[in-house]
Formats: C-alpha cells, sequence, structure tokens
C-alpha cells in the first residue's frame, strides 16, 4: 500500500492491503481488539470557540492551558503555596513571586520539551531527576565533573546549552 496509509495513527487501528479485485486498489480489514483497547480508557473532550480554526491547533492550545494548571498546582504543593501562612505582605509577596518565576521556568521546560520531542523519553519530572543526579567533587582544589549520562547530554543540547566540562 501508499506509504501515507501505513502511517501509525492508520496502521494502529486498520489493516490496509492491495487487492487487485477491490476497485480501490485496497482492502481494510479493522483491528477490532485495538479498537476496543483504545476504547476501554478514551473519554470525550468537547471544545467550543470563535477563534481556533482547526481541532489540532485547539487541542494544542488546550493541552497548553492544562499544562499551566497543573503547574500551578505542583508549585503550591512542591512549594506550599497552597496556604501562604505568612503574617508580613512582603513575606508574602516574596513566596508568590518565587512560585511565578519557577512557573515561567517550567513553561519554557515544556516548551522545549514539545519543541525537541522529549516527551517522547522523559516526563518533565524524570528530566529534573535526571539533572538533579550531576555531581561535582572538589578534591585539593581541583573541580571535578561526573560523567554526564546519555540523558543528561541529550537534555544538555535539547536546551541549546553548552556541556560542562
Amino acid at each position: 500500500p501508499a506509504a501515507h496509509l501505513q502511517e501509525e495513527e492508520y496502521s494502529k487501528y486498520l489493516l490496509i492491503r492491495n487487492s487487485e479485485k477491490s476497485p480501490s486498489g485496497y482492502t481494510v480489514s479493522i483491528k477490532e481488539e485495538a479498537i476496543r483497547q483504545e476504547l476501554e480508557t478514551a473519554g470525550w473532550m468537547i471544545l467550543i470557540t470563535n477563534d481556533v480554526a482547526n481541532a489540532k491547533a485547539a487541542l494544542r492550545i488546550y493541552r497548553e492551558k492544562d499544562v499551566v494548571e497543573k503547574g500551578f498546582l505542583r508549585l503550591k504543593n512542591s512549594l506550599d503555596l497552597g496556604r501562604l501562612r505568612v503574617h508580613k505582605d512582603g513575606i508574602m509577596q516574596n513566596k508568590i513571586f518565587i512560585g511565578f518565576i519557577a512557573l515561567i521556568l517550567a513553561a519554557h521546560i515544556h516548551k522545549v520539551m514539545l519543541e525537541k520531542d522529549l516527551y517522547k523519553k522523559m516526563t518533565m519530572k524524570k528530566l529534573l531527576i535526571t539533572l538533579s543526579k550531576l555531581r561535582i567533587q572538589v578534591v585539593n582544589g581541583t573541580r571535578i565533573l561526573f560523567p554526564l549520562t546519555k540523558n543528561q547530554s541529550t537534555i544538555y543540547k535539547a536546551f541549546n546549552v553548552k556541556e560542562p566540562v
């Protein structure tokens, strides 16, 4: 069959073969088991908008919004921003400012991970854990960096950051 008919989005659910008997030149069989498995976890989502022209763009915007919401939730939990529990306005503003900066960084990390297809290899949490394992030791005043792992090197390249030496 033609290459475009073998794309993963089709071949996951359909078996497409050449056929001399069919007027179109192809026969198509539905992979019932694959569809059944997919429907077990499928749900519906309805987006109504006057501004977005196509479904892919609407879904991308929705997912980015979801990332921001989950980012705020993570920040509230990890930075204890849920209930600020402060007695002075200045301290509260400092905590919120740190949370805002952290959210900006998380949004940028998400953007780069999308652009460089890093989500195919790892989650954002795994990316941060991988980078947290970087180790430097100072022996007799000499700075020694432990060798980078393959994943750490991939992350540095994706973010266009020079690897440390």
